[in-house]
């Protein structure tokens, strides 16, 4: 309202301005020449109030050039028909030019709306995007539309069934819960007292509700601002369906992932079992048809085939529950202070059969650190990464195990001397039952690099495999070093008593 005052003000003084400027030069300009200082006048209230002002300005002109310019001066009466005819096309190029500068101003605003509702919109869809829940996109949204357009807002998001919650999240008086149902089931708006309710619907179902003050804005808003709240409405339905199906998308993959492990674990277990179940069969088969006709050392190495197949199948179980048990969390690790030479000895005991026929040369440097780890995991780290290298090389091939510090901790590697890992399988070796050559090659279920992985991780360490120069295929586990304890040498202090 002030700027409206302010305007016509300007649009009345601005003729007089215009007299006091030219009347200083009214022997030396000739009327004509003074008529274009008021066209002047006029085109500047224009730029600056718009149309109404500078109307006031071009009919206030006329008179005042008449009465202080146009001969008789001081009097409103014209005798020259030159001026008379200077007047109206002032009147008529000042009317024209308030009508053209407030259409220019007119499409500068609206353009100007545009670039705002467009930088909104962009706003929103880019802060939609980041969201990652539909408590996220309830509260980004609703502050959206309080922020854009000045009114209250609450989001219904329906869950991962499509049932809509009882209440909103904010709070939100004369909130009715029919109202809400009726604009989510039939997909259209219902309005109950103050609050309108508008369905959030994605491009095959609805997924919300949106509830705003129906008063003043559904009523009184602009229709491109009602244009702009309904884009904002899409944008909001068309996050909540995005949320929706990647929701549905990650649990189809997660059922895909565990139809793939079972079906693998079905056919590992099917082809690493029947193998010593064959063989204790035949085994037991033969002492019980012939247990007259065989001598004692027949008799021995029967027993011993069916003791040393029963162990596989026990390592093979013990394996599978071990991963299971790693994967879902359940283990929990007993790190102490333990010496690496200490945990390798271990290992190396435990396969010190399978281990008879080969070299096997340990590189550790006496000066490395204790380490924080669960002894008995990785232990099994080891030896599963031992078997390994007896697996996949030729008999009587050495094994080296050496350690080094590193910059970022410490570096434990189990070197073989076979053909090496294919290029492109580095990683692949450490997926769950994945083996090296199908089920033609060496025995296994394909768990050992797969539990390994599992145990250096929850260590905070990480394994990955390699090829070394002139010898075959090297496994080496990265493993962060914490700072071992003080050791107190000082005799304790004689308490008095």
């Amino acid at each position: 309202m002030r700027e409206r005052v302010t305007g016509y003000a300007c649009g009345v003084a601005a003729p007089f301005v215009c007299t006091l400027a030219a009347w200083p030069f009214r022997s030396v300009l000739e009327p004509a020449s003074i008529l274009m200082s008021y066209m002047l006048g006029v085109f500047l209230v224009a730029s600056r109030y718009g149309r109404g002002p500078s109307l006031t300005a071009s009919l206030m002109s006329p008179p005042v050039f008449a009465y202080y310019f146009a001969p008789p001066i001081f009097s409103f009466a014209i005798s020259d028909l030159e001026n008379i005819v200077g007047l109206a096309v002032m009147i008529a190029v000042a009317s024209l030019t308030s009508n053209l500068l407030d259409r220019a101003r007119s499409q500068a605003e609206i353009a100007r709306q545009r670039e705002n509702r467009a930088n909104a919109l962009y706003r929103l869809s880019r802060a939609l995007a980041d969201a990652h829940s539909r408590e996220a996109i309830a509260a980004l949204a609703a502050a959206r539309i309080r922020d854009e357009f000045a009114t209250a807002a609450a989001i219904l998001a329906a869950d991962d069934n499509r049932s809509l919650p009882l209440s909103p999240s904010a709070a939100w008086p004369d909130f009715d819960p029919e109202s809400a149902r009726q604009a989510f089931a039939a997909n259209a708006l219902r309005q109950c007292r103050d609050t309108a309710y508008y369905p959030l619907a994605g491009s095959q179902a609805v997924f919300g509700v949106l509830l705003v003050k129906a008063e003043p804005f559904t009523r009184s808003a602009h229709p491109e601002a009602l244009a702009l709240f309904e884009t904002f409405r899409n944008l909001i339905g068309q996050a909540l369906e995005r949320l929706y199906l990647a929701e549905r998308a990650r649990e189809a993959g997660l059922q895909v992932q565990a139809e793939a492990l079972r079906n693998a674990l079905l056919s590992a277990i099917s082809h690493d079992l029947r193998t010593p179940l064959t063989r204790i069969s035949g085994a037991a088969g033969a002492l019980i048809d012939n247990a007259d006709r065989l001598s004692a050392a027949e008799r021995q190495e029967f027993y011993r085939a069916v003791l040393d197949e029963a162990q596989r199948m026990a390592e093979l179980t013990s394996k599978i529950l071990d991963m299971a048990r790693l994967s879902s969390g359940e283990i929990t690790l007993h790190c102490e202070w333990n010496a690496l030479e200490e945990i390798v000895g271990s290992a190396l005991a435990r396969l010190d059969k399978a281990l008879r026929e080969r070299p096997v040369r340990i590189q550790i440097p006496d000066s490395l650190p204790l380490l924080w780890v669960d002894a008995v995991l990785f232990e099994q780290v080891l030896a599963n990464l031992i078997e390994n290298a007896i697996k996949y090389t030729p008999p009587g091939s050495p094994i080296d195990i050496g350690a080094e510090l590193a910059a970022d901790g410490l570096q434990l590697a189990v070197t073989d001397y076979g053909a090496g890992i294919p290029d492109g399988m580095q990683d692949k070796i450490f997926d769950k039952f994945y083996r090296l050559g199908g089920e033609t090659e060496p025995g296994g279920v394909g768990l050992g690099l797969a539990l390994c992985r599992t145990i250096v991780a929850a260590h905070g360490g990480r394994i990955r495999a390699s090829n070394a120069a002139g010898k075959g295929a090297s496994l080496v586990i990265e493993l962060p070093l914490r700072e071992p304890p003080a050791l107190d040498w000082s005799e304790p202090e004689e308490r008095g008593g």
